[in-house]
C-alpha cells in the first residue's frame, strides 16, 4: 500500500464506496485515486466485499436489526439476543408464541367458565313429588289389597281416596257371639288365622266394607270379588247407586304371613256361628279385658268370612264380610280389571340388588316383617315401595326422589283408618302410612334415614347442568 500522501487518504476509501463522504471530500478522495493504483486497488477490494454483503443481504439476512439477531440467535434460544434488562423489549418470535400461547389459555378458561356459568344457570331443579301425603296413602290401599286377606278392605279404601261416590255414612252393628270362648294359645291363633290366609279357593260373592269415619257412623262400600284358585282375584268397587266405579285384577303374589301379636289374649268359639249361611269358627284377640280383633273363619275350607277390628275403647273401626259367597268353579277375564299394583315378593337372601335408592332395605320395622316391594327406576322420579306385615297391621314405606313443596320438612296425617308420615331426608322424601299406633310409627321412623333438609352444591349443579345441555346437544 501507498506510503506517505496515502495515509491520510486510508481511512476515507470505505466511505468513499459507501458514498457517505462530504462533496468537497469526496473531490479530494477522487482526485487522489486517479495518480494512486495502490489506494485504488484498496478501493476495488472493498467494492467487492460490499456487493458480496449486499447480494447475501437480499436474499438471506432479514432486513430489520430485530430480525437479523433473531436468525443469529436461532428460534431456540432462550433469550433474544437484544433483550437487556429492564423492562420492555424488542418483538420476537419467541415472545409472539408466548403471546399467542397465554391468549389461548385466556380464551379457553373463559370458555370453560362460560360453559360452568350455564351448566349452573341451566341445571334442572329437584322434582317436587305432588301431594305426598295423598300418594302414601294411595300406595298404602293398593299394597294392603295386594297382601291382605280382606284384599276388598284395600280396593274400597283406593275408591275412597280417588273420589268414589258411596253416600252418607251408615251405622254398623257388630256381629253378636252367643256361643261360649275357650282360651286358646297364641300359636293356635297363629295357625288358624295362617290358614284362612293360605286358603286358595275359587269363590264369587259381595262383600260389605265398613270404615269409621270416627264420629260414630261408617263409610260403606259393596265390592264383587271372584277369585280363582291358584290365579288371582278380581275385585269390583261399586258405588252409592250400585254402579261400578273401578275394577282391579289381583295377582297371587303367595306373601302372606300372619303372626298372632304379643301381649293379646286368645279365644276361640266353642261351637261353629252362622255367617253367610256357611258355619264359622270365631277367633278373638282382647287386650286388657277388650276386644282388639275378630274373625269368623269358614270351619270348612278355612276361607275368612268376617272380620272386625277395635279401637282403644272396644268400639269398632273397621269391619268387612261376605254379605253373599258361593264356592265353585270361578272363570273371569282380566281385560276390564286395570292391575293397581305389582308387587314383588321379597327374597329372605341378604342380597338387595333390588333396593331402590335406600342404601339397605331393613327386613323388619315396628315388629313387621318385609313381605313384599314394589319399585321403579324408569319413572321420573323413581320410586321404591316396601311392604311390611305381621298379618294384622299393615305399614308401607315408601321412597321418592325429589323434595317436598312450599320447602317443608316433614307432614303428617292421622285418621281412624291409618296413620302418614312424610319428611325430606336429602335429595329424597320418605313416607310411612301405617294402621298402627303413634309409638310403632316412631318405632319404623328410626329404622330409616333421619330427616335431612335438601341441599344441592354447586359440584352437583354443575353436573346436572352438563348432562342436561349433553341431551339438548
Amino acid at each position: 500500500m501507498a506510503k506517505g500522501p496515502c495515509e491520510k487518504f486510508l481511512r476515507d476509501l470505505s466511505a468513499y464506496v459507501d458514498g457517505t463522504l462530504s462533496p468537497k471530500r469526496w473531490e479530494q478522495v477522487s482526485y487522489h485515486l486517479a495518480g494512486c493504483s495502490g489506494c485504488n486497488a484498496e478501493v476495488q477490494a472493498i467494492s467487492d466485499v460490499c456487493s458480496k454483503l449486499s447480494t447475501c443481504r437480499s436474499s438471506q439476512t432479514p432486513e430489520s436489526l430485530a430480525a437479523r439477531l433473531e436468525s443469529i440467535a436461532g428460534e431456540h434460544a432462550a433469550t433474544p439476543l437484544y433483550m437487556t434488562p429492564g423492562e420492555g423489549g424488542l418483538p420476537s418470535q419467541r415472545r409472539r408464541r408466548v403471546q399467542l400461547a397465554c391468549q389461548s389459555g385466556v380464551a379457553l378458561i373463559a370458555v370453560m367458565v362460560s360453559a360452568v356459568v350455564i351448566a349452573v344457570l341451566v341445571a334442572p331443579s329437584p322434582l317436587k313429588v305432588a301431594d305426598p301425603v295423598k300418594a302414601a296413602r294411595e300406595q298404602y290401599s293398593r299394597s294392603l289389597t295386594a297382601i291382605s286377606v280382606n284384599e276388598a278392605v284395600g280396593a274400597m279404601l283406593l275408591a275412597n281416596e280417588r273420589g268414589a261416590d258411596f253416600g252418607a255414612s251408615e251405622s254398623y252393628l257388630p256381629l253378636t257371639s252367643e256361643t261360649e270362648s275357650l282360651p286358646i294359645t297364641r300359636e293356635l291363633a297363629a295357625n288358624l288365622l295362617r290358614r284362612a290366609a293360605d286358603a286358595d279357593y275359587s269363590l264369587t260373592g259381595t262383600q260389605r266394607v265398613w270404615v269409621s269415619d270416627g264420629e260414630g257412623r261408617y263409610r260403606t262400600a259393596d265390592v264383587r270379588t271372584t277369585k280363582k284358585a291358584g290365579y288371582g282375584a278380581h275385585l269390583e268397587v261399586l258405588d252409592v247407586r250400585g254402579n261400578l266405579f273401578g275394577s282391579a285384577f289381583l295377582p297371587e303374589i303367595g306373601t302372606r304371613p300372619v303372626e298372632a301379636p304379643w301381649g293379646w289374649e286368645y279365644v276361640r268359639s266353642g261351637t261353629t256361628e252362622q255367617v253367610a249361611g256357611r258355619n264359622a269358627v270365631r277367633i278373638q284377640a282382647n287386650a286388657e279385658g277388650l276386644p282388639v280383633a275378630k274373625w269368623w273363619v269358614d270351619a270348612a275350607t278355612g276361607v275368612m268370612l268376617w272380620a272386625e277390628r277395635y279401637d282403644a275403647l272396644g268400639r269398632v273401626n273397621l269391619a268387612v264380610g261376605y254379605k253373599q259367597l258361593s264356592l265353585d268353579e270361578a272363570s273371569f277375564t282380566t281385560d276390564d280389571g286395570v292391575q293397581l299394583i305389582a308387587l314383588q315378593p321379597a327374597s329372605p337372601s341378604d342380597e338387595q340388588t333390588w333396593c331402590l335408592g335406600l342404601a339397605t332395605c331393613p327386613r323388619e320395622v315396628g315388629g313387621m316383617t318385609l313381605v313384599a316391594y314394589s319399585s321403579s327406576d324408569q319413572t321420573d322420579p323413581p320410586s321404591m315401595n316396601l311392604v311390611y306385615s305381621d298379618g294384622y297391621h299393615t305399614a308401607v314405606v315408601g321412597w321418592t326422589a325429589g323434595v317436598l313443596g312450599d320447602d317443608a320438612l316433614t307432614l303428617t296425617e292421622r285418621s281412624t283408618d291409618m296413620a302418614v308420615d312424610v319428611w325430606q331426608s336429602g335429595d329424597a322424601v320418605l313416607s310411612v302410612a301405617c294402621d298402627c299406633a303413634p309409638a310403632v310409627m316412631q318405632e319404623i321412623a328410626a329404622a330409616l334415614p333421619e330427616r335431612k333438609a335438601h341441599h344441592q352444591s354447586i359440584g352437583e349443579k354443575i353436573a346436572g347442568g352438563l348432562a342436561r345441555l349433553t341431551r339438548v346437544g
